[in-house]
């Protein structure tokens, strides 16, 4: 079952991912995938190495890592040992993540969860961290396989926003895998550092970069403003902007909106 609480007006639509961008995990994510090749009698590897070689699929991942696919059993006992590692590691937010998810739903804006992290083990991650009440849906991966972009078509469909009106999602990530999907169906993106990937690697995914989440939220409202998907703009943390309230330019939710 997906968490739903409201159907979509239009407007100014903020789709974030989890992992590595409102979730602060990278270290997790490193004991994990360090876990997953000593079982498999492999080397392990440091943070600068992980985040210069993380791709999705994750399978491609590996390949990456070892110069070689892992055979199914090798998967197998990695997909067990992933679960295994990450449930005795608490859901820790980034600094600040919360009171941004509240201010921006105080201020009018329409927020939703989408992640390709198994959709229960997303629930149960969003419950808690206290903050499942901020998304109006919230979706994660049902099916193996299933890519960002194609989770990003069904999530759209499901929150009631057309091709039509994509130009107002802004999705906020920390993976090109993130801004391959928002262009695959012409939404915004900024990707934020200090994730799964280096910030050398996401100047190279077509889209903006930002030092933070208040930064990122920031420079993808100017992004929706001026209609512009430039893959120039970067917003330094040196240069913190105060994040825009909606107004005339920018949509505010329906005042007939069903409250929950």
């Amino acid at each position: 079952m997906s968490v739903t609480h409201a159907t979509q007006s239009p407007g100014t639509h903020f789709v974030w991912d989890w992992n590595g961008t409102l979730k602060d995990d990278l270290d997790d994510l490193l004991g994990t995938m360090n876990s997953t090749l000593e079982l498999i009698g492999e080397h392990p590897m440091d943070r600068d190495t992980y985040q210069a070689l993380h791709y999705v699929p994750i399978p491609d991942f590996y390949a990456r890592v070892l110069g070689r696919s892992l055979t199914d059993n090798e998967w197998a006992m990695a997909e067990e040992q992933f679960t295994r590692f990450l449930s005795q590691r608490p859901a820790r937010l980034r600094t600040g993540a919360r009171a941004l998810l509240t201010h921006l739903r105080d201020s009018g804006y329409s927020q939703s969860l989408l992640s390709l992290l198994p959709h229960t083990k997303l629930l149960a991650e969003t419950a808690e961290s206290g903050v499942t009440h901020l998304f109006d849906r919230i979706d994660g991966r049902r099916a193996p396989g299933t890519t960002k972009a194609q989770a990003l078509v069904t999530h759209l469909e499901a929150i009631g926003r057309p091709l039509d009106s994509r130009h107002e999602v802004l999705l906020i990530g920390d993976t090109r895998d993130d801004a391959v999907a928002a262009h695959a169906v012409g939404a915004h993106v900024v990707l934020v550092t200090g994730g799964l990937e280096k910030a050398s690697s996401l100047h190279q995914g077509g889209a903006a970069v930002a030092d933070g989440l208040d930064q990122a939220v920031a420079l993808g409202l100017r992004l929706v403003h001026h209609g512009t998907r430039s893959t120039a703009l970067t917003t330094k943390s040196g240069t913190r902007q105060p994040i825009p309230r909606p107004g005339p330019e920018i949509d505010r939710r329906g005042a007939g909106r069903r409250t929950r």
